[in-house]
């Protein structure tokens, strides 16, 4: 029986989802006209077949004309509104674009994909927390309830065994998206049972089961997904990323107003997991972010959720009111959204992302020793110390590796630059040369070339 009316129920669930959606509109607003994206749009089927016909001669309908000239319009506004970044990458890479739509794609799967042994771990691994879930959320009891638990596990780990056909054509970010999926599926299906059970008795054995649950179904559209789209792996870390940030914001939101109502806490954390799925897929489909680039996004954002706790914790400490809470969310966005921005076209290595984010960990983990041995109290000096530290630390590594890959893109755009070919065409020289017809039989060249071309460095 529920303790609290179901408006509530239902108006927490909206304003969380609401909340959530708004964590980038700023972002998405920013990204929507893009170099890729207006390239995109002049190769539109129907605008391209009109403009060619056009282009040939022939004649076009009343309709016809009408529509070439409301979409050449469209273009146009759409250049206009481009930023000179954007403006910029579209001249350098339009030719680069047009040539990949030409040149068939690629095998991109590789079809004797190995699961590796942490792979195979990784199956049994989730296969025992659904067998322990099924076990405390039915309280089974006996040998029966014993023997659940390794059967679930290797079931699991004999998927590959049992359904061949699911795994062929993978590769390794199907299974990362595989996992990612599980992985979330864990938290948003607790928060669903959160939001069913409410304070009931028997939440904690619904939060498990529909956990399991959850996990299983997200985890099995994120690999099918995968396996038919083929994402790169940036855009899978990109949701993953969101995936985390949302429930976060939205649970801070709630704490903010010292909601205790059971359902409206799951139906708003599950609000912020879905809502931070779907924003983040928006997010990656506007910019092709590499796994590098998602790291430094991650990072950055979890140190700024800490210097918004240290300021929160400070504020609590001097009796400050819990609408505090907002803090470490509205700086752990800030965090993601300067990420994003400061990312674009530095292409940051898987690699390079790694180093950045142990550099960071590492610096935080000295500034905490410091505090130790300084014995400090203060919330302030605790959390802030450490977390300004790791921003030091992963602003200069970032810093380093900017200008490193900027330099080799401009390397890069220098040396393509510095060759150009032209061609020349003056066919007047034909008469030219007919009247000068002796000379040429002596001397085997046209006095005046026809085609001139020329290959500068």
């Amino acid at each position: 029986m529920l303790q609290y009316p179901m408006p509530l129920f239902i108006k927490s669930l909206f304003t969380g989802f609401l909340l959530v959606l708004l964590i980038n509109a700023q972002s998405i607003a920013q990204e929507l006209y893009t170099a890729r994206g207006f390239w995109q749009e002049t190769k539109k089927e129907t605008y391209r077949k009109i403009a060619d016909r056009k282009l040939k001669g022939d004649s076009l309908t009343v309709a016809e004309a009408a529509y070439l000239e409301d979409y050449e319009k469209y273009l146009t506004a759409y250049y206009e509104r481009l930023p000179e970044e954007e403006k910029r990458k579209y001249q350098q890479q339009k030719a680069q674009w047009d040539l990949e739509q030409h040149t068939p794609a690629q095998q991109t799967y590789t079809p004797d994909f190995e699961l590796r042994t942490r792979d195979r771990l990784i199956n049994g691994v989730y296969g025992a927390y659904y067998g322990i879930s099924i076990v405390a959320g039915t309280e089974a009891t006996g040998p029966a309830a014993a023997g659940i638990i390794p059967i679930t596990a290797g079931l699991w780990q004999l998927g590959p065994v049992i359904n061949k056909k699911k795994y062929e054509g993978i590769n390794a970010s199907t299974i990362r998206a595989g996992n990612s999926g599980r992985f979330l599926g864990l938290f948003n299906g607790a928060f669903l049972g959160i939001a069913i059970a409410g304070d009931n008795d028997a939440a904690g054995n619904t939060a498990l089961i529909f956990s399991s649950a959850g996990s299983i179904a997200l985890g099995e559209i994120a690999f099918q997904t995968q396996k038919r789209r083929n994402f790169s792996e940036g855009h899978i870390e990109i949701m993953r990323h969101y995936g985390f940030l949302g429930p976060f914001v939205s649970g801070m939101v709630l704490a903010s107003g010292e909601t205790s109502d059971n359902h409206a806490i799951g139906a708003g954390l599950l609000a912020g997991g879905i809502g931070g799925l779907v924003i983040g897929h928006n997010v990656a489909q506007k910019y092709d972010y590499t796994q590098g680039d998602v790291d430094v996004i991650s990072t950055l954002s979890l140190i700024s959720a800490g210097l918004g706790f240290a300021v929160a914790a400070e504020g609590i400490d001097g009796d400050g009111g819990p609408g505090l809470f907002l803090l470490p969310a509205v700086t752990a966005i800030s965090g993601t959204l300067l990420g994003q921005k400061s990312v674009k076209g530095i292409h940051i290595t898987k690699s390079q992302g790694n180093i950045i984010s142990f550099a960071a960990g590492g610096a935080a983990l000295v500034g905490i020793g410091l505090m130790v041995v300084a014995e400090a109290e203060s919330g302030l000096l605790v959390i802030g110390v450490p977390s300004l530290f790791a921003l030091a630390a992963h602003r200069a590594m970032f810093s380093s590796y900017k200008k490193q890959n900027l330099a080799e893109i401009k390397l890069g755009q220098s040396a393509s630059k510095r060759v150009r070919f032209s061609m020349q065409v003056a066919p007047e020289n034909y008469f030219t040369n007919k009247r000068a017809g002796e000379k040429i039989v002596q001397t085997g060249h046209l006095s005046n070339p026809i085609v001139k071309l020329r290959l500068k460095f």
